[in-house]
């Protein structure tokens, strides 16, 4: 009977770390790419430099955001996988690691593009003419350009919270007309979709560098800005806010 006492007082004192090392569990290690932060909502989006086919971008709840710049590339070590939560500030769930283990910025592969391309396609949505909120669907395309897959579906993911009331998907205007979506009007000077609209950013790849990236940024409507472009500053590797081009029609 003793040990039999002995054996159950045993056991209570070794549950808690045996719930501790259930809840815990082994490590995990994400590697990605700081797209946007939203700072009132202390939330960061990543796009995950390893991601699968078809994952999507990631809303990681971050309180220390202020250390972080849009274009960082972070390591995030964590225990017990990550909780979902929701946020008032957006239309996406939110995550959150059980317990992190550490992060920490790799400096040498900093790179902001996607936040400078992101801003351009929210200027595009501002435009004259666009009224994005008036439409069912908005299509974006960021195809043309040098951004990986991973991180053009994270500037779309990121307009999509411009739009809760819209369907934002990633589709080429090729594929809109294959599809069925995108028409010409009548006089065929203008690209013409009853139910929605489109933006996109193509590059010019012959003309690009490793310091200035060229490009034209559609506006949707039959338009685009043309000659557009960012430079990278030479100390910092930071690219800088882009410069509008002049306009063009669109054939």
């Amino acid at each position: 009977m003793k040990r039999l006492y002995l054996f159950l007082l045993t056991a209570l004192l070794l549950l808690p770390l045996f719930c501790s090392c259930v809840m815990t569990g082994e490590e995990e290690t994400l590697t990605a790419r700081v797209i946007r932060i939203y700072p009132d909502a202390d939330v960061i989006l990543l796009a995950p430099m390893d991601m699968s086919e078809g994952q999507p971008p990631l809303f990681l709840y971050w309180e220390f955001h202020e250390s972080l710049a849009e274009g960082d590339c972070i390591v995030l070590t964590y225990r017990g996988g990550m909780t979902e939560e929701k946020s008032p500030y957006l239309n996406a769930p939110v995550y959150c690691p059980k317990k992190t283990v550490s992060v920490t910025t790799d400096i040498k592969r900093f790179d902001n593009l996607a936040a400078i391309f992101l801003s351009v396609l929210t200027d595009l949505s501002k435009e004259e003419g666009n009224n994005i909120a008036d439409h069912a669907m908005l299509a974006v395309s960021l195809e043309e350009t040098a951004l990986p897959p991973c991180e053009q579906s994270a500037v779309v993911y990121a307009i999509a919270q411009q739009y809760p009331t819209v369907s934002v998907i990633e589709e080429s205007r090729a594929d809109l007309m294959a599809k069925g979506f995108m028409t010409k009007t009548s006089d065929g000077h203008r690209w013409y979709w009853k139910d929605g609209t489109f933006l996109a950013i193509y590059e010019y790849p012959k003309k690009c560098t490793d310091r200035t990236r060229y490009f034209n940024a559609d506006l949707g409507h039959g338009y685009v800005w043309t000659g557009c472009r960012t430079s990278r500053d030479a100390d910092s590797g930071v690219w800088m806010p882009y410069e509008k081009g002049g306009i063009a029609h669109v054939d």
